[in-house]
């Protein structure tokens, strides 16, 4: 895990990479129940992909893809910003031990 979680933490480096942490402290989401994942062309939401415990399909209804981005808009506000992020994945990469 700790190996895993330098990792991800480098990879934050990188300025094409944004990860953002949902803290313990904000409980639970409903956004966490399934992957999901928006494709933007321009300013706009094209498509969504959407994963539940069966199966998984691409959205391109204008109702879905305006429900899977006020979702998604509404848990980015839950996230730490990219810097403490970054300080937290460090914070429990410390917590477990490093290779031999």
């Amino acid at each position: 895990m700790h190996e895993q979680l330098v990792h991800l933490w480098g990879i934050a480096e990188r300025p094409n990479i944004n990860i953002q942490v949902v803290p313990p402290s904000a409980g639970g989401h409903y956004a966490l129940l399934g992957a999901f994942a928006i494709a933007v062309a321009g300013n706009a939401v094209r498509a969504a992909y959407l994963e539940t415990v069966a199966e998984g399909y691409i959205a391109e209804i204008p109702a879905v893809l305006s429900e899977v981005s006020l979702v998604f808009d509404t848990l980015r506000s839950e996230t730490l910003t990219r810097g403490a992020s970054r300080d937290l994945i460090m914070k429990w990469a410390g917590d477990y031990d490093g290779p031999d």
